[in-house]
């Protein structure tokens, strides 16, 4: 038995997680020393009895044609020492011992930003979330998200259609599509060329809740900056953030309005600090992504309009775009320094 075969012997066993797999190696020398220790030495390194006793067990099986079962259902799996394990995952604290991979391999040499937010986003969520994902899909910024409802399906659908390149992580097994109400745009990434679905769930893991931090910590890990799209106070999109931050990833949020519940966690993350984006070129400022061009917007009439002060409601049908929506905006102008709230509804550009 090679030491791929045998990592992927290790992989299978409830209870075993990437750091403990790292640990027993060290133990032990190998993998494959792992699997040929005896019952009393995996329990004298600390494991519990029913997992020292899953090990031997599982040390019997024909771990060779198990990997061979699992390539000729076009899942590729990369070691953590695979040339092919994106470099980005390998620095994180507690790498995965072991990704499954459908689609693309040479999504994770690109440049990536994650998209993250609520599973109920508003029209402004939707709308700041698809020009995002579009302008950053367009100047080949592969967008990295959890294929969950809401933000995250607007992200890989916004990246599909500019014809960009999509990493959608699971919280299952890369053969077990989750939600099953996003197959369809699961089965769309597949089908076109330079887009991914990764897991380091063994194929056949059904997600649970247990499952969806270590899937959130690698939609951060797999990406060079996270931006919070729109959250409420408790979305799951948080999760991420605090990964990305124990990661050493940089954590943006889109500004919006005070008055909206789905906009309360990035409203919090920004007075945490998080870096506040209007659009893709802040991103690729923040990120240091400079091949990424600056790109048309209608912030310039707005600024232009702000020469002298106006109302938001003379704002909105200048620009045509909702209060909502205006109101995020400002606010991030504000944060900038770029314009001044006059009272009243008054703004002016500072």
């Amino acid at each position: 038995m090679d030491e791929q075969a045998a990592l992927l012997a290790l992989v299978r066993v409830d209870g075993l997680g990437s750091l403990r797999i790292h640990k027993l190696i060290t133990h032990f020398g190998s993998a494959q020393a792992v699997l040929a220790a005896r019952y009393q030495a995996l329990v004298q390194a600390g494991l519990a009895a029913h997992i020292a006793t899953a090990i031997t067990q599982i040390a019997t099986h024909d771990q060779h044609a198990l990997w061979h079962r699992i390539h000729d259902r076009g899942i590729h799996v990369l070691t953590y020492d695979d040339p092919r394990y994106p470099e980005l995952l390998s620095h994180i604290p507690n790498p995965p011992i072991m990704l499954f991979v459908r689609g693309s391999l040479t999504s994770f040499t690109h440049p990536s930003v994650a998209l993250v937010g609520t599973r109920r986003p508003s029209n402004y969520g939707i709308d700041i979330t698809r020009r995002i994902a579009s302008d950053l899909a367009s100047q080949a910024v592969t967008i990295v998200s959890g294929l969950a409802i809401g933000i995250d399906t607007i992200a890989h659908d916004s990246a599909l259609h500019a014809h960009g390149h999509t990493i959608a992580v699971l919280p299952s097994g890369v053969d077990l599509i989750y939600p099953e109400r996003n197959r369809a745009l699961a089965e769309r990434m597949l089908a076109t060329p330079g887009n991914t679905l990764v897991s380091e769930f063994f194929p056949g893991t059904k997600a649970t809740p247990l499952l969806f931090p270590a899937r959130n910590r690698l939609i951060s890990g797999l990406a060079h900056g996270v931006v919070v799209c729109e959250a409420g106070a408790q979305s799951g999109a948080l999760i991420t953030v605090k990964a990305a931050l124990e990661q050493g990833r940089d954590v943006m949020a889109v500004p919006g309005s005070v008055f909206s519940p789905q906009s309360a966690g990035c409203l919090e993350l920004l007075r945490q600090g998080a870096t506040p984006v209007r659009h893709a070129r802040d991103i690729c400022d923040t990120l240091g992504l400079t091949e990424v061009p600056a790109m048309d917007t209608p912030h310039d009439t707005l600024l232009h309009l702000l020469g002298t002060p106006r109302h938001i409601d003379e704002l909105c049908r200048a620009l045509g775009q909702s209060s909502a929506e205006l109101l995020g905006d400002l606010l991030m102008r504000e944060l900038r320094g770029e314009v001044r709230e006059l009272g009243n509804g008054f703004y002016a550009r500072c």
